[in-house]
């Protein structure tokens, strides 16, 4: 059996335009291929333990989600012994090693991964009654699931997040008494290091894994089942159909196509590779240039992390942290996730409007009728998911029950329909994509698990606050940069974690007493996402930048600004809790929300017009400066300052119908 994976879309040459000869940047890397260097192509016979891993994967987590998942310690150890033998078999040592075949020392890596779930399996109850007093086999097992884990993390999810949780490990291990100041502590045996980060909830097993194991996999099976029966195609028709005919159509099409997509498969460069391999060259043929093409699609691509009912991985360990139901943290995110589409949505518009561009012909354009007859029920899994989770049905049984729904009703059209060599190729799928979230999330364990045994929460906390002066302006801003920063290199799941774990209590600690915990996550969230688009590292964007064929770079600080209202949104939504956390205010009064609706409309509106320089018309430089500073009065609470940002905006909207372009040509 051939294994098939997103990576060949962005390969498939008919889905690209012709190369320009006078093109330099035709030789744009797919950054699959740069992220992924070392991804074995295994087919006949190697390909089994992949297909045996991902079998084993289905089945337990169909079973376990439907009946409930067993004691924490079993459930995580069997999620991540399929884990790593999906790892070691997918991933290659090097990108030097042949990777038509699984190496003889993989097998060994398999072989420990087995012993050591087996080990857990075996002797729970020992384990359970002899809580803190390890035996000899408990550190020299907790001592190679360690190493395992790393080297599992180097391979599968990169060398940036394996060397931060080796440098956390050194930090309780070696560097504790050498670390300046309030970092300073003792060091710790590496026994108790070991059986804490082995055979405890707060280690490699903790939370992290635990919300892979109990949440992330099935809503991975789910997208990746909903992508086999053609939904994929079917959002990019229905998107293009209803919006295609207007001006710069193609681009809209991108933003709604990607939103819906994005939401399912939680992957910034993943759904930048899907869709983007058909709206980008389309974006190009309509008039728009290779950048903002190239551009467009990454931004809309990585909103679908903060998109509900599904949004990424993070989510579901945030809803863990908070201690609240998954829904609650998508009820949450509508409201922003809105703005940010919002905001895309009209800077697409502007610009098309501002260099003329009109839409697609009808004979271009898919029919609405006939892409919604073959494809409407696609949607009735989706909107059955919406109403289980609101209806107060766990995540679990959720997905589980849409999942069976969309195999039932996917028979009822031969172009939907799921064939047993479909649904396996569905199921392999779901298991490759799950490997690195499930990797990054042990990754992220042993950083919360050192982070708690040395207290270095609190001592972070501490330094944020003596950095800041106390000033939450400035706190947000140095929490906002090391989103970023850690973003960069690694995965947004376990940029959350370390954030969260970090960060968010500092946050905390400045905002006002009553202020929802909600807040600083989404906060931490938010930046830890738009990392995917933030150069220099932004692997979104090389994705986007790879099929427009367009300089990586120019791409990189087009999407910046496209984006300019995602990054400010998070500092809006701490100053103006009601427009995120109006699930969490029971006392909200609705004249407040609404106020706070119609700030982020203005901000939203104002960036866009202000970024594009359009708004009914062409924008002069007054006008340009007047909308930058409107949209940034309202984002303080300052309730003089609102008013004057809105009446800016409001003033600049009269300006560009009442007064000609020509007398305000500064």
């Amino acid at each position: 059996m051939n294994k098939r994976t997103i990576d060949e879309n962005i390969n498939k040459k008919e889905s690209l335009p012709e190369e320009d000869p006078a093109d330099n940047t035709t030789n744009v890397k797919n950054p699959e291929e740069i992220e992924l260097k070392a991804k074995r192509d295994l087919r006949g016979h190697w390909f089994i333990p992949i297909l045996i891993a991902s079998v084993g994967l289905f089945i337990f987590h169909m079973y376990t989600g439907w009946f409930g998942a067993y004691f924490s310690l079993i459930q995580r150890s069997i999620h991540f012994m399929f884990i790593l033998i999906m790892t070691f078999s997918l991933f290659a040592r090097s990108e030097h090693t042949r990777r038509d075949k699984i190496q003889w020392y993989d097998f060994i890596f398999i072989g420990l991964a087995i012993i050591l779930c087996f080990y857990v399996l075996t002797n729970i109850h020992e384990l359970v009654w002899r809580a803190g007093n390890p035996n000899t086999a408990d550190v020299i097992l907790g001592v190679i699931l360690i190493l395992v884990t790393l080297e599992a993390t180097r391979r599968a999810v990169g060398p940036p997040l394996m060397f931060v949780a080796l440098f956390f490990l050194l930090y309780a291990l070696v560097f504790g008494p050498y670390m300046p100041g309030r970092f300073s502590h003792g060091t710790f045996p590496i026994s108790r290091v070991a059986y804490y980060l082995f055979l405890t909830d707060a280690g490699i097993f903790g939370t992290p894994l635990g919300v892979s194991a109990n949440f992330v996999y099935l809503f991975i099976l789910f997208g990746a089942i909903l992508n086999k029966t053609g939904a994929g195609k079917f959002f990019i028709d229905f998107a293009t159909a209803l919006t295609g005919y207007t001006r710069g159509g193609p681009a809209k099409a991108a933003v709604v196509a990607s939103g819906m997509m994005g939401t399912i498969s939680g992957s910034s460069t993943a759904n930048t590779v899907t869709t983007g391999s058909f709206t980008i060259p389309l974006m190009k043929n309509v008039g728009y240039s290779p950048v903002f093409a190239g551009a467009v699609e990454p931004v809309a691509s990585t909103g679908g992390q903060i998109m509900p009912p599904i949004m990424g991985a993070a989510a579901f360990i945030m809803a863990e942290f908070l201690g609240v139901p998954y829904i609650e943290v998508a009820k949450a995110a509508i409201l922003p996730a809105f703005f940010y589409y919002l905001a895309l949505f009209m800077a697409v518009d502007f610009r098309a409007a501002k260099i003329g561009l009109v839409g697609l012909t009808r004979e271009q354009l898919p029919n609405l009728i006939k892409t919604l007859k073959i494809g409407w029920i696609l949607l009735a899994p989706i909107f059955i998911l919406i109403y289980l989770l609101i209806d107060g049905y766990s995540p679990q049984k959720s997905v589980v029950a849409s999942v069976v729904v969309l195999l039932i009703i996917s028979m009822f059209n031969a172009k939907t329909r799921m064939t047993p060599k479909k649904l396996i190729e569905a199921i392999t799928d779901a298991g490759m994509a799950a490997t690195t979230v499930a990797v990054a999330c042990a990754a992220a364990g042993i950083i919360v698990g050192i982070t708690t045994m040395s207290g270095l929460g609190l001592k972070f906390t501490g330094i944020v606050f003596n950095l800041s002066r106390g000033i939450l302006p400035i706190a947000l801003l140095l929490a906002s940069i090391s989103s970023l920063v850690l973003g960069m290199g690694v995965p947004t799941t376990a940029n959350y974690v370390i954030m969260a774990t970090l960060i968010a209590p500092a946050l905390i600690k400045l905002m006002t007493e009553n202020s929802p915990l909600i807040l600083p996550h989404l906060f931490v969230f938010y930046y830890g996402i738009l990392a995917d688009i933030t150069p220099p590292v932004m692997l979104a964007v090389f994705a986007g930048a790879a099929i427009a064929r367009a300089p990586a770079f120019k791409v990189g600080l087009e999407s910046t600004k496209l984006a300019l209202p995602g990054y400010l949104l998070p500092f809006m939504f701490i100053y103006h809790p009601e427009i995120i956390a109006w699930n969490f205010m029971p006392d909200l009064n609705i004249a407040k929300m609404g106020f706070g609706i119609l700030l982020a409309l203005g901000m939203s509106l104002g960036l866009a017009g202000a970024t594009q320089g359009y708004f009914f018309r062409k924008t002069s430089m007054l006008e340009r400066s007047f909308l930058f500073v409107g949209a940034f009065c309202v984002i303080p609470s300052q309730l003089l300052l609102n008013l004057a940002g809105i009446g800016i905006i409001g003033i600049t909207f009269i300006m560009q119908i009442m007064i000609k372009p020509k007398e305000l040509d500064l």
